[in-house]
């Protein structure tokens, strides 16, 4: 199981953790409110000058997270920590205002961090609770802020309402965070099954590449080097301030998995125009053109029911869409500018930029600064401006890879032996990765 996937599964559970502290903060907020009413109208026995002003603070801690998650990127890190620090401030009022029998609500920021199952949040809010609760008790103790005085000495509070309060709650944490602790392994077995099902995904797309190029030796190794100068370009691209929060960690590596997708529609192109060494008519050109369309409706096809909504879009995007122009003179739509598809947008560069930097059965390579010259006069015309940019900004990574491939293929192909492999299956399936 890779960081990434790990990552990005804590990062939505926490996410919706956040939005569940807030909803849960909110209902309590109405319950405390019902409370507060039966007050006033003779139902609790509670001083109404102390209830009101416990009430009063209550709404800012239990409303406060409900705002937070307006405003605030629910991924962000702080949250939970001050999700904690509100319910203890709430459960610190309560425990000095009000009642010594409002015994579940000791429990309630316990209880809150079990939703985010971490181990360390649950440790926190365990210690703190600890602490709020007895300074609470002996807050309502010295202040006489209560209605209700179960102990008339100090001795009588720690002996009946501390020391059984704190057992009562070292239990529940110690429940909580054995959940917590199942609760992650149990998400690490999701993260390593999803991480297979990516990879069986990832070997179908470099099944069905690999079989349109294999159909044309002149472009061998395309789909590998177009998924690196994609996933380079990407994660340049995703530096800058218009595209930091589009392109993050899934984007990129989501684009490096598509992007032996992009020429699949090819295996439709007859191989008396696919292989052709010599220029196309117009007619032949036009057929070849449809590769785009069509390779749009493999992947739709294909991929329906086996990948991720994000996944299947951007896989389309790529197919679809990576001969459109910036100024709309591409194909198969013609369409321009930003309504081109981002991942399309960054895989013509990648894909412009390989097909003159190699050799094909009708041409020989360009030099390396011509081809980078091609991007760069292509900017606001072929390309995205903000894509042919960035890929121009990293030329010295783009070549050091490209220079790292023509060693490859010049290198003598080792000759594999039986014993290289652990069993035929295995040799069977060795295949080449990044």
């Amino acid at each position: 199981m890779s960081n990434a996937t790990l990552s990005r599964i804590i990062n939505k559970n926490e996410e919706d953790a956040n939005k569940a502290a807030a909803n849960v903060m909110l209902i309590t907020f109405v319950i405390f409110t019902a409370v507060y009413i039966l007050n006033l109208v003779g139902v609790f026995v509670i001083d109404e000058p102390d209830m009101t002003i416990a009430y009063c603070l209550s709404a800012v801690f239990l409303l406060l997270p409900k705002l937070l998650n307006r405003l605030v990127p629910l991924s962000a890190k702080w949250l939970k920590y001050l999700y904690i620090t509100l319910s203890e401030l709430f459960l610190l009022v309560i425990t000095s205002v009000l009642s010594y029998h409002t015994v579940v609500v000791y429990a309630y920021p316990i209880v809150l961090a079990g939703l985010y199952f971490s181990k360390r949040l649950t440790n926190i809010s365990t210690f703190c609770t600890l602490a709020v609760t007895v300074a609470g008790q002996l807050l309502g103790f010295f202040l006489d802020l209560r209605t209700d005085h179960n102990f008339t000495t100090l001795h009588r509070l720690a002996v009946y309402g501390i020391l059984p309060r704190t057992l009562t709650l070292l239990c529940l944490a110690a429940l909580l965070r054995l959940l917590a602790v199942r609760t992650s392994k149990l998400l690490s077995e999701d993260a390593d099954n999803y991480e297979s099902l990516i990879m069986y995904n990832q070997d179908m797309i470099y099944g069905f590449a690999t079989l349109v190029e294999s159909r044309d030796e002149s472009t061998g190794g395309h789909i590998k080097r177009t998924s690196i100068y994609a996933e380079m370009l990407a994660e340049e691209l995703g530096k800058t301030e218009r595209y930091k929060d589009i392109i993050d960690d899934e984007f990129i590596g989501c684009i490096a998995m598509v992007a032996p997708l992009h020429d699949i529609g090819k295996i439709s192109i007859p191989d008396s125009i696919l292989c052709k060494p010599g220029r196309l008519t117009e007619s032949e050109f036009a057929i070849m053109k449809t590769h785009a369309e069509k390779g749009g409706q493999m992947v739709r096809d294909t991929f329906s029911h086996i990948a991720d909504e994000r996944y299947k879009t951007m896989a389309y995007e790529v197919a679809r869409y990576h001969h459109e122009k910036w100024n709309g003179r591409g194909y198969p739509e013609g369409i321009s500018g930003e309504n081109i598809p981002l991942p399309a947008r960054i895989m013509a560069v990648a894909d412009v930029f390989d097909a003159v930097s190699e050799k094909r059965c009708y041409r020989d390579a360009m030099p390396i600064e011509e081809c980078f010259r091609i991007i760069e006069n292509g900017i606001g015309t072929d390309f995205d401006p903000d894509a042919a940019a960035a890929f121009l900004r990293i030329r010295d990574k783009i070549t050091e890879e490209r220079n790292k491939n023509l060693v490859q293929q010049e290198a003598p192909p080792k000759k594999l032996e039986v014993e290289d492999v652990p069993d035929l299956i295995s040799f069977a399936t060795v295949r080449l990765r990044r």
